[in-house]
């Protein structure tokens, strides 16, 4: 039996995982190139010139696959060695992941993010195994994601040991031409911005790979979450596009926006914002009252009204916060959820001996837990004219039992505290606020990091934001970025922009993929799907496992 090196041996796991015949080269899949494939295969041209050059008459082989392992570029010594490579499904376009083509020096390296040599018959599959190849990835020096994978081939039974310094040099010059031409592109955008910026009456931000500029009038709009929005809007605009739409500011204030994509860049954008001094909203410090204001207004608003008040909400979005906010006189509070625990005599009897009393409020918390003939005694309490005016609190109607929601409309009104995934827009000033609860300096979060924090769905709400502001300890006074979030929260920017379908799908997947171990041809069994749409969705989802 074969010994396989360890790197090797784990492959051929993944490989055997992902249902693989190792007797059959599967049919091509044949993808459209990732977004940089372009900009990677002009910094490579000039090193594949190069390279063609010095491995004349060595009968080896080039490949260069893209961030998708899709083949972008293919250059072969001999007729002999192209025909061998087709003959196996090296062509244009395929994607030769080691989901789909198991062990190979393109889709491993990718998979495992280092340089790797596979020797003949370290391949997974059989028709590979004339082969030995060598394969290191290309990282971009400024976002430092894997762009591609250089290859060299040859039909020895082992690759040559050189193999290894001779391509890491050639991906060292094509990394070296990336950061060439991000600093070319980063030149546009700065060129585009002082143009525009000459403009008086608007305020002009640009964007590009590795800067942001704004004017002064900019900086006086514009807060961090602005900035992610902006970002977001730009990326189904293809190269030299334009557009116009109305943008509605985190400060409040609503503009109209343009934004062009700067000639010759991959990604650079401007921005023009009209300013209207007598509509131009004034940027305030970020306090709670900002993030909950139209909450606030609801509250205050039914304070000169009658009746008790049921405030809706998640766990941990707040619910206790707004009743206390609404209940400005003195309050008693007692938790529905301690009834199983206290004995509902027992709790029942210190209810009622608290409200002939007399407070002005009683607040009941997590109404919904209380069992039916408890909410029964609280709704003929809540419905008397003389007595104090109850407060509860409960998770959403449309999750409550029709017993909770016979309660609900026997209240005079019914507030909603949003979730914390539906006020994002307000992370900022949500951050501040919080800080300050929490006794320390105000934390500041970084465009990484705000773009991080955008994308999580948040199922603890404020109660989970806390937390995690909680865990960024050594911190305060500093610019917070995505590197010092805690782990789970270091979510691709991508994510933040994906709908709600595409966020529940994306969920569906990893859910499966957790379920089934990782094994991508079982999680596709539980999905549903063939195991192609799955690597797809994964790719276009970002999701990594």
């Amino acid at each position: 039996m074969q010994t396989l090196r360890p790197e090797i041996e784990l492959s051929w796991k993944r490989s055997q995982l992902s249902g693989i015949n190792p007797a059959r080269v599967p049919e091509p899949t044949l993808l459209d190139p990732s977004d940089s494939a372009g900009r990677l295969l002009r910094a490579a041209r000039p090193v594949l010139d190069d390279l063609r050059v010095q491995l004349a008459g060595t009968e080896c082989g080039i490949l260069l696959v893209d961030r998708n392992c899709c083949v972008v570029s293919r250059m072969f010594d001999s007729d002999a060695m192209r025909s061998a490579m087709e003959d196996v499904g090296v062509l244009p376009g395929v994607a030769l992941s080691e989901e789909t083509y198991g062990t190979n020096a393109l889709g491993t390296p990718l998979e495992v993010r280092q340089g790797l040599i596979v020797h003949g018959d370290e391949h997974f599959l059989e028709p590979f195994r004339q082969f030995s190849c060598y394969g290191h990835p290309i990282v971009h020096p400024v976002t430092r994601r894997i762009e591609g994978i250089l290859d060299i081939t040859s039909t020895e039974k082992t690759a040559n040991p050189l193999f290894v310094p001779f391509l890491a040099r050639a991906v060292r010059d094509i990394e070296a031409r990336l950061l060439e031409g991000a600093r070319e592109s980063d030149r546009r955008v700065v060129d585009a911005f002082q143009i525009a910026a000459r403009q008086r009456g608007v305020a002009v931000a640009a964007m590009g790979q590795d800067v942001m500029l704004t004017n002064k009038a900019a900086v006086e709009l514009l807060e961090p979450a602005d900035h992610v929005a902006l970002r977001a809007l730009v990326e189904d605009m293809p190269p030299g596009g334009s557009r116009t739409l109305g943008f509605a500011l985190t400060s409040g204030g609503y503009t109209e926006l343009r934004i062009s994509r700067v000639a010759g860049t991959e990604s650079g954008a401007l921005f023009l914002l009209d300013v209207d001094e007598t509509r131009a909203p004034v940027r305030r410090r970020a306090t709670l009252q900002d993030a909950t204001s139209r909450l606030r207004s609801r509250l205050a608003g039914l304070r000169s009204s009658t009746g008790s008040i049921v405030i809706l909400g998640e766990a941990g979005s707040g619910r206790s916060w707004a009743a206390r906010e609404f209940a400005a006189d003195p309050m008693w509070a007692i938790d529905a959820a301690h009834v199983v625990a206290e004995g509902e005599r027992n709790w029942s009897a210190r209810l009622l001996e608290h409200v002939e009393t007399g407070p002005t409020y009683v607040l009941i918390e997590h109404v919904n837990l209380a069992p039916d003939s408890v909410v029964a005694l609280l709704a003929s309490l809540a419905s008397r004219v003389d007595g104090p005016r109850f407060v509860f609190t409960a998770d959403p109607a449309d999750t409550v039992r029709p017993a909770v929601r016979d309660l609900f409309a026997r209240c005079g009104a019914q507030v909603t505290v949003p979730a914390l995934r539906q006020r994002i827009r307000e992370l900022p000033a949500l951050v501040a606020a919080l800080s300050t609860e929490l006794g320390r300096s105000e934390i500041r979060l970084g465009p990484s990091a705000l773009a991080a924090l955008s994308e999580h769905t948040w199922p603890g709400n404020l109660v989970e934001l806390r937390a995690v502001l909680s865990a960024i300890s050594d911190k305060e006074g500093a610019m917070i970025r995505v590197e010092d979030l805690p782990e789970p929260y270091r979510a691709p920017a991508r994510v933040a922009r994906l709908g709600g379908r595409e966020r529940a799908e994306r969920e569906a997947i990893i859910e499966a993929l957790q379920e089934s171990g990782g094994n991508k041809v079982h999680a596709s069994a539980l999905l549903g799907i063939s195991r192609t749409t799955l690597y797809s969705r994964i790719r276009a989802l970002d999701i990594k496992m």
